[in-house]
Protein backbone atom coordinates (compact mmCIF):
# COMPACT_ATOMS: atom_id res chain seq x y z
CA UNK A 1 0.00 0.00 0.00
CA UNK A 2 1.71 3.59 -0.82
CA UNK A 3 2.40 5.70 1.84
CA UNK A 4 -0.23 8.58 0.49
CA UNK A 5 -3.28 5.78 0.76
CA UNK A 6 -2.43 4.92 4.30
CA UNK A 7 -2.49 8.48 5.25
CA UNK A 8 -5.92 8.71 2.79
CA UNK A 9 -6.92 5.42 5.44
CA UNK A 10 -6.00 7.62 8.51
CA UNK A 11 -7.56 10.73 7.65
CA UNK A 12 -11.10 8.56 7.36
CA UNK A 13 -10.44 7.30 10.96
CA UNK A 14 -13.28 7.95 12.87
CA UNK A 15 -10.57 9.34 15.59
CA UNK A 16 -9.65 12.04 16.10
CA UNK A 17 -6.32 13.36 14.68
CA UNK A 18 -5.25 15.99 17.60
CA UNK A 19 -6.79 13.91 20.67
CA UNK A 20 -4.79 10.76 19.36
CA UNK A 21 -1.34 12.93 19.13
CA UNK A 22 -2.26 14.18 22.79
CA UNK A 23 -2.11 10.59 23.69
CA UNK A 24 1.01 9.94 21.87
CA UNK A 25 2.53 13.20 23.54
CA UNK A 26 1.31 12.47 26.97
CA UNK A 27 3.55 9.60 27.16
CA UNK A 28 6.48 9.46 29.47
CA UNK A 29 9.81 10.74 27.61
CA UNK A 30 13.30 11.20 28.10
CA UNK A 31 13.08 14.53 28.42
CA UNK A 32 12.39 16.61 32.03
CA UNK A 33 8.94 16.95 33.53
CA UNK A 34 7.15 20.09 32.16
CA UNK A 35 9.68 20.73 29.16
CA UNK A 36 8.42 22.06 26.12
CA UNK A 37 11.03 20.35 23.74
CA UNK A 38 11.81 20.30 20.69
CA UNK A 39 13.42 17.16 20.13
CA UNK A 40 10.27 14.91 21.89
CA UNK A 41 7.22 16.40 21.22
CA UNK A 42 7.01 18.84 18.46
CA UNK A 43 7.95 15.71 15.76
CA UNK A 44 5.23 14.28 16.77
CA UNK A 45 2.77 16.74 16.61
CA UNK A 46 3.98 17.46 13.00
CA UNK A 47 2.24 14.38 11.78
CA UNK A 48 -0.71 16.03 10.89
CA UNK A 49 1.64 18.26 8.44
CA UNK A 50 2.57 14.95 6.77
CA UNK A 51 -1.48 14.43 6.36
CA UNK A 52 -1.33 18.09 4.65
CA UNK A 53 0.87 17.57 2.71
CA UNK A 54 -0.51 14.58 0.68
CA UNK A 55 -4.77 15.20 1.38
CA UNK A 56 -6.90 16.59 -0.96
CA UNK A 57 -9.79 18.76 -0.25
CA UNK A 58 -11.33 16.09 1.16
CA UNK A 59 -9.09 14.58 3.53
CA UNK A 60 -8.30 18.75 4.21
CA UNK A 61 -12.07 19.12 4.93
CA UNK A 62 -11.81 16.08 7.86
CA UNK A 63 -8.78 17.38 9.23
CA UNK A 64 -10.57 20.10 9.78
CA UNK A 65 -13.61 18.39 11.57
CA UNK A 66 -10.79 16.75 13.97
CA UNK A 67 -9.73 19.95 14.62
CA UNK A 68 -13.22 21.76 15.26
CA UNK A 69 -14.15 18.94 17.27
CA UNK A 70 -10.81 19.20 19.50
CA UNK A 71 -11.03 22.93 20.07
CA UNK A 72 -14.99 22.74 20.61
CA UNK A 73 -15.25 19.22 23.41
CA UNK A 74 -14.85 20.72 26.74
CA UNK A 75 -14.17 16.98 27.59
CA UNK A 76 -10.41 17.64 26.55
CA UNK A 77 -9.51 19.20 29.47
CA UNK A 78 -5.50 19.42 29.89
CA UNK A 79 -3.28 21.76 31.68
CA UNK A 80 -3.88 25.48 30.32
CA UNK A 81 -0.16 26.40 28.81
CA UNK A 82 -0.25 22.86 27.64
CA UNK A 83 -3.47 22.82 25.80
CA UNK A 84 -2.69 26.59 24.20
CA UNK A 85 0.87 25.35 23.25
CA UNK A 86 -0.72 22.03 21.36
CA UNK A 87 -3.69 23.85 19.51
CA UNK A 88 -0.77 27.05 18.37
CA UNK A 89 1.31 24.75 16.97
CA UNK A 90 -1.55 22.79 15.46
CA UNK A 91 -2.99 25.86 14.27
CA UNK A 92 0.60 27.19 12.52
CA UNK A 93 0.93 23.82 11.20
CA UNK A 94 -2.38 23.60 9.02
CA UNK A 95 -1.54 27.78 8.35
CA UNK A 96 1.82 27.18 7.11
CA UNK A 97 0.86 24.44 4.90
CA UNK A 98 -2.58 26.16 3.37
CA UNK A 99 -0.71 29.21 2.75
CA UNK A 100 2.89 28.67 2.51
CA UNK A 101 3.32 25.84 1.22
CA UNK A 102 0.03 24.93 -0.96
CA UNK A 103 -0.70 28.27 -2.04
CA UNK A 104 -4.14 26.64 -3.34
CA UNK A 105 -7.20 28.96 -3.55
CA UNK A 106 -9.56 25.83 -2.95
CA UNK A 107 -7.83 24.68 0.15
CA UNK A 108 -8.55 28.49 1.37
CA UNK A 109 -11.65 28.92 0.52
CA UNK A 110 -12.89 25.40 2.14
CA UNK A 111 -10.75 27.13 5.68
CA UNK A 112 -12.68 30.04 5.33
CA UNK A 113 -15.95 28.20 4.39
CA UNK A 114 -15.66 25.61 7.34
CA UNK A 115 -14.02 28.69 10.08
CA UNK A 116 -16.06 31.58 9.11
CA UNK A 117 -18.69 31.76 11.91
CA UNK A 118 -15.55 32.20 14.21
CA UNK A 119 -13.96 35.40 12.46
CA UNK A 120 -15.89 37.62 15.08
CA UNK A 121 -13.75 36.15 17.97
CA UNK A 122 -9.99 37.11 17.08
CA UNK A 123 -8.82 35.06 20.19
CA UNK A 124 -10.72 31.86 19.58
CA UNK A 125 -8.18 29.08 18.16
CA UNK A 126 -11.04 28.62 15.12
CA UNK A 127 -10.77 31.62 13.82
CA UNK A 128 -7.65 30.63 12.03
CA UNK A 129 -7.24 33.63 9.42
CA UNK A 130 -6.71 36.18 12.43
CA UNK A 131 -3.78 34.02 14.19
CA UNK A 132 0.00 34.17 13.13
CA UNK A 133 1.93 31.14 12.06
CA UNK A 134 5.16 30.53 12.43
CA UNK A 135 6.80 26.99 11.18
CA UNK A 136 7.88 26.70 14.32
CA UNK A 137 10.07 23.33 13.54
CA UNK A 138 12.60 25.17 11.57
CA UNK A 139 13.75 29.39 11.22
CA UNK A 140 11.40 31.53 9.15
CA UNK A 141 11.15 35.01 7.90
CA UNK A 142 7.45 34.46 7.76
CA UNK A 143 6.78 33.74 11.36
CA UNK A 144 4.59 35.95 13.49
CA UNK A 145 2.47 37.35 10.61
CA UNK A 146 -1.33 36.77 9.80
CA UNK A 147 -2.32 34.45 6.60
CA UNK A 148 -3.66 37.82 4.99
CA UNK A 149 -0.44 39.84 5.49
CA UNK A 150 2.01 36.97 4.09
CA UNK A 151 -0.29 37.01 0.95
CA UNK A 152 -0.03 40.58 0.40
CA UNK A 153 3.75 40.18 0.91
CA UNK A 154 3.79 37.50 -1.73
CA UNK A 155 1.04 39.29 -3.96
CA UNK A 156 -1.06 36.20 -4.13
CA UNK A 157 -3.52 38.10 -6.02
CA UNK A 158 -6.23 34.42 -6.60
CA UNK A 159 -6.02 33.56 -2.81
CA UNK A 160 -6.39 37.64 -1.59
CA UNK A 161 -9.20 37.92 -3.87
CA UNK A 162 -10.70 35.05 -1.74
CA UNK A 163 -9.82 37.07 1.40
CA UNK A 164 -11.62 39.61 0.35
CA UNK A 165 -14.91 38.00 -1.11
CA UNK A 166 -15.36 37.06 2.37
CA UNK A 167 -15.00 40.27 3.74
CA UNK A 168 -11.34 39.69 5.67
CA UNK A 169 -9.42 42.93 4.58
CA UNK A 170 -12.96 45.41 5.73
CA UNK A 171 -12.48 43.61 9.58
CA UNK A 172 -8.99 45.01 8.84
CA UNK A 173 -8.81 48.41 11.51
CA UNK A 174 -6.11 49.77 8.91
CA UNK A 175 -6.55 48.19 5.65
CA UNK A 176 -3.71 50.81 4.16
CA UNK A 177 -0.99 48.46 6.26
CA UNK A 178 -2.08 45.76 3.14
CA UNK A 179 -2.15 48.15 0.19
CA UNK A 180 1.12 49.49 1.94
CA UNK A 181 2.64 45.60 2.24
CA UNK A 182 1.65 44.99 -1.39
CA UNK A 183 2.98 47.85 -3.13
CA UNK A 184 6.60 48.25 -0.64
CA UNK A 185 7.62 44.82 0.79
CA UNK A 186 10.38 43.44 -0.70
CA UNK A 187 10.02 40.47 -2.79
CA UNK A 188 12.20 37.82 -0.78
CA UNK A 189 9.28 35.00 -1.16
CA UNK A 190 8.79 34.12 -4.63
CA UNK A 191 6.12 31.81 -5.23
CA UNK A 192 6.14 29.06 -7.68
CA UNK A 193 2.62 28.41 -10.20
CA UNK A 194 2.79 25.02 -12.07
CA UNK A 195 6.92 24.89 -11.40
CA UNK A 196 7.11 28.03 -13.10
CA UNK A 197 7.84 31.24 -11.20
CA UNK A 198 4.33 34.21 -10.18
CA UNK A 199 4.99 37.65 -12.29
CA UNK A 200 5.57 39.27 -8.91
CA UNK A 201 5.07 42.32 -10.82
CA UNK A 202 1.54 41.44 -12.44
CA UNK A 203 -0.11 40.05 -9.55
CA UNK A 204 0.78 43.02 -7.22
CA UNK A 205 -1.04 45.11 -10.22
CA UNK A 206 -4.11 43.06 -9.64
CA UNK A 207 -3.41 42.82 -5.61
CA UNK A 208 -3.95 46.73 -5.46
CA UNK A 209 -6.87 46.85 -8.13
CA UNK A 210 -8.83 44.02 -6.69
CA UNK A 211 -8.10 46.23 -3.24
CA UNK A 212 -9.60 49.18 -4.72
CA UNK A 213 -12.95 47.50 -5.03
CA UNK A 214 -12.98 46.98 -1.05
CA UNK A 215 -12.01 50.21 0.03
CA UNK A 216 -13.60 53.80 -0.71
CA UNK A 217 -10.20 55.47 0.05
CA UNK A 218 -6.94 54.75 -0.60
CA UNK A 219 -4.03 57.54 0.96
CA UNK A 220 -1.75 58.26 -1.20
CA UNK A 221 -0.38 60.59 1.09
CA UNK A 222 0.77 57.67 2.94
CA UNK A 223 2.25 55.41 0.33
CA UNK A 224 4.28 58.54 -0.99
CA UNK A 225 5.09 59.49 2.47
CA UNK A 226 6.82 55.73 2.54
CA UNK A 227 8.57 57.22 -0.76
CA UNK A 228 10.26 59.55 0.53
CA UNK A 229 11.90 57.77 3.15
CA UNK A 230 13.54 55.90 0.60
CA UNK A 231 11.24 52.82 -0.08
CA UNK A 232 10.59 51.44 -3.11
CA UNK A 233 7.46 50.72 -4.99
CA UNK A 234 7.60 47.57 -7.10
CA UNK A 235 5.67 48.49 -9.45
CA UNK A 236 6.43 52.15 -10.63
CA UNK A 237 3.62 53.45 -12.15
CA UNK A 238 1.62 52.01 -9.02
CA UNK A 239 -1.04 55.16 -9.37
CA UNK A 240 -2.08 53.63 -12.72
CA UNK A 241 -3.72 50.88 -10.64
CA UNK A 242 -5.36 53.05 -7.93
CA UNK A 243 -8.36 54.46 -9.66
CA UNK A 244 -8.71 58.13 -8.73
CA UNK A 245 -11.89 57.68 -7.55
CA UNK A 246 -10.55 56.43 -4.44
CA UNK A 247 -7.72 58.98 -3.48
CA UNK A 248 -8.81 62.18 -5.33
CA UNK A 249 -12.13 62.53 -7.38
CA UNK A 250 -15.20 61.85 -5.60
CA UNK A 251 -15.88 58.16 -5.23
CA UNK A 252 -18.75 56.51 -7.50
CA UNK A 253 -21.84 55.93 -6.16
CA UNK A 254 -22.30 52.36 -7.04
CA UNK A 255 -19.36 51.79 -5.19
CA UNK A 256 -20.32 53.26 -2.22
CA UNK A 257 -23.49 51.14 -2.67
CA UNK A 258 -21.43 48.40 -2.64
CA UNK A 259 -19.56 48.62 0.41
CA UNK A 260 -22.91 49.71 2.08
CA UNK A 261 -24.32 46.63 1.37
CA UNK A 262 -21.22 44.67 1.80
CA UNK A 263 -21.02 46.19 5.28
CA UNK A 264 -24.34 45.21 6.25
CA UNK A 265 -23.52 41.68 5.12
CA UNK A 266 -20.33 42.18 7.00
CA UNK A 267 -22.06 42.48 10.28
CA UNK A 268 -24.75 39.64 9.89
CA UNK A 269 -21.56 37.22 8.84
CA UNK A 270 -23.17 36.51 5.51
CA UNK A 271 -20.04 36.80 3.07
CA UNK A 272 -20.32 35.87 0.60
CA UNK A 273 -22.78 33.50 0.51
CA UNK A 274 -25.16 36.21 1.74
CA UNK A 275 -25.00 37.87 -1.55
CA UNK A 276 -26.41 35.16 -3.58
CA UNK A 277 -29.73 35.46 -1.85
CA UNK A 278 -30.63 38.73 -2.93
CA UNK A 279 -33.13 39.45 -5.06
CA UNK A 280 -30.87 41.47 -7.71
CA UNK A 281 -29.67 40.65 -11.44
CA UNK A 282 -26.97 38.08 -11.21
CA UNK A 283 -24.58 41.36 -12.55
CA UNK A 284 -24.95 43.45 -9.70
CA UNK A 285 -24.49 40.05 -7.66
CA UNK A 286 -21.35 39.44 -9.54
CA UNK A 287 -20.12 43.21 -8.67
CA UNK A 288 -21.07 42.49 -5.28
CA UNK A 289 -18.75 40.02 -5.26
CA UNK A 290 -15.62 41.59 -6.36
CA UNK A 291 -15.89 39.90 -9.52
CA UNK A 292 -15.83 43.56 -11.44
Amino acid sequence: MSKSSKLCQKTSCPSNIFCDLIDKIKRPSLQFWGQWGYHCYEPRIYRTAKILRYSDLDQFDILLTDYIAFVEKSRYCFKLNFNFEFTDICVNTILYWVFARKGNPDFVELLLKRTKDYVQDRSCNLALIWRTFTPVYCPSPLSGITPLLYVAQTRQSDILKILLQYGIVEREKKPINIVLTILLYPSRVRIMVDHELADIQEDAKTCLVLCSRVLSVISTREIEMQLSLGRRPIISNWLDYIPSTRYKDPCELLHLCRITIRAQLLTNNMLPNGIFSLLIPVRLQNYLNLES
